[in-house]
């Protein structure tokens, strides 16, 4: 027993210290796995989703109803009560994301594991894709840990707890009174599952969100040092050679930004909008009740600020690459050879972005945008 919880130990902490895609995409897996929608499945562990969507529409549906039918009393209760509101809103959306999207996440996931591969064929990039996948699992292990830690010592306690009132909800409808035995004690298993499914849904969807803008701007990046290396290239037939795997590379990771766009455009969209009025409101509540809803606000903020940061970074490398692209020596080239970088330049020139609901670019400016919009509604409120 103990040489079989060694081996598992060892295996995790292997597994866990690699810089490679494998280990990437079983740090994402390692949840989705256990509760039946592993990223490998074709499709997803239903009974798991059925429940978390019961639960949703009982705890939060039906509590967020009844408070504000019998309880909610001055304009704060209501403001309190949209946290609910929005945290539904995350759970409903990333749910029937999980399920409706489920073939093209499939289809980005080979797409993306089949770039890793191409790239990791240059032996002298491969300490390089490394170093720069290091920074994607460090990426989502501080994801990770951040809001798990905030989950547990924060933000479940005070959700469980069906003697307070902080999150200006009613617990466990139809349980009344809830102070009692066994009452209480079905209550608080009943809000501790919901709570545990919420988070495993929201969160990995988040995480597997960070990891492909993240790991997409790396291959750019991979991209960039690879064909600006043409340019030191002394044997020529070594050019002709690397230039169609570069090609090919650059057009599968435009494929990826387009199936990235498609695959997130509506959750990216719903998720900026909930987040923002909920950063907004926050602020317009009292200091005593910062607290209570702290756990939001860091969650809010900082799944907006990576979103933002990512995709700049995207943004930053694909130009990094156009840049490489001309830089790359090609003035010394055969007329063939020419053509061909001149239609990948062609190809580069064009912007490469992630739009929220097909509308809203996400980029470093839109989050100082959105900040800069939410300073000024807060000034209004508190004056």
């Amino acid at each position: 027993m103990a040489l079989c919880i060694k081996n598992i130990y060892s295996d995790f902490k292997g597994k866990l210290r690699g810089n490679r895609i494998e280990n990437l995409v079983w740090l994402l897996n390692f949840v989705p796995k256990l509760v039946g929608f592993s990223l490998e499945r074709e499709t997803v562990f239903v009974p798991f989703l059925v429940l978390t969507i019961t639960l949703l529409l009982y705890v939060y549906g039906a509590g967020i109803v009844m408070y504000q039918v019998k309880f909610a009393q001055k304009s704060k209760d209501y403001v309190k009560n949209y946290f609910n509101v929005s945290i539904s809103i995350f759970a409903i959306t990333n749910c029937y994301w999980w399920i409706k999207q489920r073939p093209l996440l499939l289809k980005v996931l080979k797409q993306v594991n089949e770039n890793d591969r191409l790239s990791r064929q240059t032996p002298c990039l491969q300490s390089t894709q490394e170093k720069l996948l290091s920074v994607v699992k460090k990426i989502l292990l501080l994801f990770y840990g951040f809001n798990i830690i905030d989950s547990i010592f924060i933000y479940v306690p005070h959700r469980v707890d069906v003697c307070n009132n902080y999150y200006s909800m009613t617990p466990c409808v139809g349980l009344e009174p809830i102070t009692s035995t066994p009452n209480k004690q079905i209550c608080l298993i009943v809000l501790a599952l919901q709570e545990f499914c919420i988070i495993t849904v929201v969160l990995n969807f988040q995480a597997l969100l960070l990891f492909l803008i993240a790991h997409t701007s790396a291959m750019y990046q991979m991209l960039s040092a690879e064909i600006l290396s043409l340019d030191s290239q002394i044997d020529y037939q070594v050019v002709k050679e690397k230039l169609p795997d570069i090609i090919g590379r650059h057009v599968l990771t435009l494929d990826i930004t387009r199936n990235l766009q498609s695959l997130y455009s509506t959750p990216i969209g719903v998720n900026f909008g909930t987040n923002a009025v909920c950063i907004a409101l926050f602020f317009s509540l009292s200091f005593q009740e910062w607290i209570n809803f702290s756990p939001i606000l860091i969650y809010c903020f900082l799944v907006f600020f990576l979103y933002c940061y990512l995709c700049q970074k995207l943004i930053d490398a694909s130009e990094m690459f156009e840049q490489a692209v001309y830089a790359c020596g090609w003035e010394k080239f055969q007329l063939k050879e020419k053509s061909v970088v001149y239609i990948m330049l062609l190809q580069a020139q064009k912007p490469v972005k992630l739009l929220a609901a097909n509308i809203v670019p996400v980029n470093i400016y839109t989050f100082a945008t959105t900040l800069q919009l939410v300073y000024k509604f807060i000034t209004v409120v508190k004056l």
